[in-house]
């Protein structure tokens, strides 16, 4: 409540509320001269006071001021009070507005229903501003207002135009509409015509469906004000249900196609396709009309999903894995042929650094324990290891109770659900950022977007040198696929991550993300240190352990016996045997620690004796190998055996006979002679020149380093020799260990050819 005004603020107080002069000046001249008549100026300071403000002049108390002004201000100050209590209740109602949920509502009903509240809002607010007529009379001159504007509106036409304006209509124009001006309505006419929803252009809204707004929203709230549909949605029929299960095939059917099958069964359908096309089209969603078209691994990829944060993890923490089938071919490290090997890859979550990797023939227990030791070893033993559950990560070896490796490392092993690759995001990414584009390097790729003339191209070329030469250009070495992995590797972990934190390059001053070794360091730099392996026990604590009963000194593993004295006390004894995959000579006996279920005390190192199996010890990947071979050896005989079979002669008997071969006269015909030397009796022909001698070699490496050496004199037979050489493993591991340089030799036959 204010108590003290200047000339100027009572004078446009009285010319606002339209006083006249005789009851109080209009002017602030007129009040100045009216406050001497009166003798305000010479009353003392709690009545008149001089202006703190700069610029001086003199405040009057209201208690000098008429009735007619005092009544005036206590009106605006009530005035104030209502207009503002106005507004905090069209904020808290548009904070509801905004809270409504929408799944009940379409985006055309919630429009006009934010219209129709703003609209009865303008009008309180009119009402309130007004000094509290009655809402009566705000609505009546709301829809006088609409008159007008619309009237207005008319008239800039004409101006437009260049046309005649009546009276009436230069008023309108020289003042404001009412109906947008902000003292007034303060209302757009988009506005009236979203609340109006109808097709038509007209926006005036009558005096009838205002007072039914101001019923509705009194009665139940805003979410009255919402139209209601104008057209109920149909259902689905239960006929278009029944066709669904001819449509929703994982062989993806036309909808035509489908259609014809549903027809074949219910002929007396009414089902046309055009209303298929429309159901399919306007009552199902992308999911709805895939089910069954497709996997649930696909459908999720288009299905709401939850993002997991990484943001409070230390590195080690979880380590996950996966195996990928490398997208290109190499040549195999025992026999040189093509081949496109498994690599495992393992990283840490919180870094996204790959901190270890495995190349194999295939994805096996194998692989995955190569590629774990080689992370623990370098970066620590983690306490999660996250992946999925193929029957690499799912086994005896990771998972048995006493002896499992996962129980002896500590780790907490965590598997994926099935058709989820989703939650392996980050090792997917990895595998398609890195193991992909490096495949898409080499001319032997074989991936989805290699074009398939250069990708056939290739590989028949790789196949004729394979078959020539025993080795193809095309494909890289072991040694050289291994370099390149390492290579790959080292330059992802270098690489800024997009799914790391950014910050600020101290050498380009710009903004950027860390890279896994940068973020991995940051960590190590903030006191983070890993839980490492010790040196003496790399080689044990990674060795798989498998319970045994010791017999008379000796122990089984892979049909092989081992022994060693030691083992005598134990006869009849549960023990745990330890190997490794790479060495068959020797196992690792260990006792049983019943409290911890590991492996306890070394025992001894048995020795294999091969007393009872093979002479030979085999390791457990050599075993495997034989096994494929002879896989491989008795499948071969078994397509050998068809094909005789094919030709046996109770399946010829309906062959046409041959006919007969026609005879042909061997007898030599004579031709005459020309320049013929005669000689007499036991005369010799005179010999031109002597005939070179044929130059013959003991051995095949004898011959490959005469053709290295020589390379202008090979004759057509030294080369398919040397060929039929070059396709032998066993060749080419002589010709080395002979000091013969093998692709110099592949060169020269190569060039021969």
């Amino acid at each position: 409540m204010k108590d003290w005004f200047t000339a100027a603020e009572l004078a446009k107080i009285a010319k606002d509320r339209g006083l006249k002069a005789s009851a109080f000046p209009n002017s602030e001249r007129g009040v100045r001269d009216q406050c001497q008549e009166w003798g305000w100026n010479e009353l003392p300071d709690n009545l008149c006071r001089k202006r703190a403000a700069v610029g001086g002049g003199r405040e009057y108390h209201r208690s000098l001021l008429p009735e007619v002004m005092q009544d005036v201000i206590a009106g605006l100050e009530i005035k104030t009070v209502l207009i503002a209590a106005q507004e905090r209740r069209t904020e808290i109602e548009q904070r509801k507005i905004a809270q409504l949920s929408v799944t009940s509502l379409r985006f055309r009903q919630r429009q006009a229903m934010e219209a129709r509240g703003e609209i009865l809002t303008a009008i309180d607010r009119y009402n309130v501003m007004m000094g509290g007529w009655g809402r009566r009379k705000a609505i009546l001159d709301f829809v006088q207002a609409q008159e007008e504007h619309a009237e207005r509106k008319i008239a800039l036409e004409k101006v437009e135009n260049g046309e005649a304006l009546t009276g009436r209509e230069r008023t309108l124009l020289e003042r404001i509409s009412l109906l947008v001006d902000p003292n007034g309505f303060g209302l757009l006419e988009d506005t009236l015509r979203l609340a109006n929803d109808r097709a038509g252009g007209d926006f005036r809204i009558s005096r009838a469906t205002i007072y039914a707004w101001f019923s509705q929203r009194d009665a139940s709230g805003i979410v009255a004000l919402a139209p209601a549909l104008t057209k109920i949605e149909e259902p689905v029929t239960e006929e278009f249900k029944a066709f669904l299960t001819f449509y929703a095939k994982p062989g993806k059917p036309a909808a035509s196609e489908a259609l014809k099958d549903y027809r074949k069964v219910n002929p007396a359908t009414t089902l046309t396709i055009e209303k298929v096309r429309y159901t399919l089209r306007t009552k199902l969603n992308d999911i709805e009309k895939n089910v069954g078209r497709e996997g649930l691994l696909t459908l999720r990829s288009r299905m709401a999903y939850i993002q997991r944060s990484t943001e409070n993890l230390f590195p080690t923490t979880i380590y996950t894995a996966d195996g990928k089938t490398f997208d290109a071919e190499v040549a195999h490290p025992v026999t040189g042929k093509a081949f496109k090997p498994e690599i495992t890859s393992i990283l840490d979550v919180a870094t996204r650094k790959c901190v270890g990797f495995s190349i194999a023939l295939k994805e096996n227990v194998i692989s995955v324990t190569e590629a774990l030791r080689k992370s623990c070893v370098s970066h620590g033993i983690p306490a999660i290891f996250y992946t999925d559950r193929g029957p690499g990560y799912k086994n005896k070896t990771f998972d048995a109770d006493v002896n499992g490796l996962m129980g002896r490392l500590s780790i907490t092993k965590m598997h994926a659900l099935p058709y989820n690759s989703q939650a392996k995001g980050i090792i997917e990414r990895f595998n398609g950022s890195v193991w992909n584009p490096l495949a898409q390097k080499l001319p032997s790729y074989l991936g989805a977007p290699m074009d398939k003339e250069a990708a056939k191209a290739a590989h028949k070329a790789s196949r004729q040198e394979l078959k020539l030469f025993g080795a193809s250009r095309l494909l890289p070495s072991w040694d050289e696929f291994r370099a390149m992995c390492g290579e790959a590797i080292a330059e992802y972990n270098s690489t800024p991550h997009r799914g790391l934190p950014r910050f600020m390059d101290e050498v380009s001053g710009k903004y950027r993300h860390y890279s896994p070794d940068e973020f991995w360091a940051q960590h190590v730099r903030d006191g983070f240190e890993p839980v490492s392996v010790a040196s003496d026990e790399i080689d044990d604590l990674f060795r798989p352990y498998e319970i045994r009963v010791a017999r008379r000194s000796l122990v089984e593993w892979n049909n092989n016996q081992y022994f060693h004295p030691a083992l005598e006390a134990y006869h009849g004894e549960q023990v745990m045997v330890g190997y490794d995959f790479d060495e068959a000579r020797f196992v690792w006996v260990r006792e049983i620690d019943r409290e911890e279920g590991q492996p306890g005390a070394l025992i001894c190192v048995a020795d294999f004796t091969g007393n009872k199996q093979d002479y030979v010890p085999k390791t457990f990947q050599q075993a495997a190998e034989e096994k494929r071979r002879q896989g491989r050896i008795k499948r071969a005989g078994v397509k050998l055996r068809d094909a005789e079979q094919e030709f046996i002669t109770p399946f010829l008997i309906d062959q046409p006979a041959n006919d007969a071969m026609p005879i042909i006269d061997i007898t030599p015909e004579l031709v005459p002679a020309s320049n013929v030397e005669k000689l007499s009796d036991y005369q010799k022909p005179a010999l031109s020149e002597q005939q070179p001698k044929r130059r013959t070699f003991a051995s095949d490496e004898e011959l490959a380093a005469w053709a290295i050496q020589n390379p202008e004199s090979l004759t057509s037979n030294q080369v398919r020799v040397l060929r039929g050489c070059l396709q032998q493993p066993s060749a080419i591991e002589l010709f080395r260990l002979s000091g013969i340089d093998v692709d110099t030799l592949r060169n020269i036959i190569r060039a021969a050819a």
